[in-house]
């Protein structure tokens, strides 16, 4: 979703010329307080021959980058079946990857990728937890170390990362609560 992100900045350049800077009192741009990074071999995007209309693009683009919650992502892909037909590929891609990234965002990760043959989920804050206890909690093929989660990316990858990231959830939401 680098567009969002470069729709934000031309946004700010234009606040700023207009003399419309931040004051302290607005918020900071979505991807100035959220930095992720996903990375996952899937197609991502809205395909021209599925819409054909830039401006549209454009538009829906910035949209589902502002979706703050995965009941969001649910009403768009809902909005996009119902205005434009079944979804292709890119475009489930896409929406998966908004899913993954604000699931990840809730557990605090910096990056979420697949760099071969397991699928990578970094967290800052392994080094302090018992990662023996939390990879038997997350699930036998799950290997935690001082850094990252690691699950093998095998045929069902896709649905066991978001069931991953749920778990991380709870153990954060626990931990957070227990404090």
């Amino acid at each position: 979703v680098g567009l969002h992100l470069y729709s934000e900045m031309l946004q700010q350049a234009v606040k700023d010329q207009r003399g419309a800077g931040t004051n302290g009192t607005e918020p900071a741009p979505a991807s100035a307080r959220e930095r992720i990074i996903i990375d996952l071999p899937l197609p991502a995007y809205l395909p021209t021959d599925w819409i054909p209309e830039m401006a549209l693009r454009l538009q829906l683009y910035r949209r589902i980058g502002n979706i703050q919650n995965l009941e969001e992502v649910e009403a768009m892909r809902q909005e996009l079946v119902d205005r434009f037909g079944p979804l292709p590929a890119a475009v489930e891609g896409l929406l998966y990857q908004i899913r993954v990234k604000l699931l990840a965002l809730a557990v605090r990760a910096t990056h979420v990728r697949m760099p071969r043959e397991r699928v990578l989920i970094k967290l800052p804050y392994l080094a302090t937890v018992r990662r023996e206890l939390l990879a038997l909690t997350l699930g036998r093929d799950i290997e935690v170390t001082r850094t990252e989660v690691r699950l093998p990316a095998g045929e069902e990858w896709q649905e066991r990362l978001l069931e991953i990231l749920v778990k991380l959830g709870e153990r954060v939401n626990l931990m957070a609560a227990a404090t």
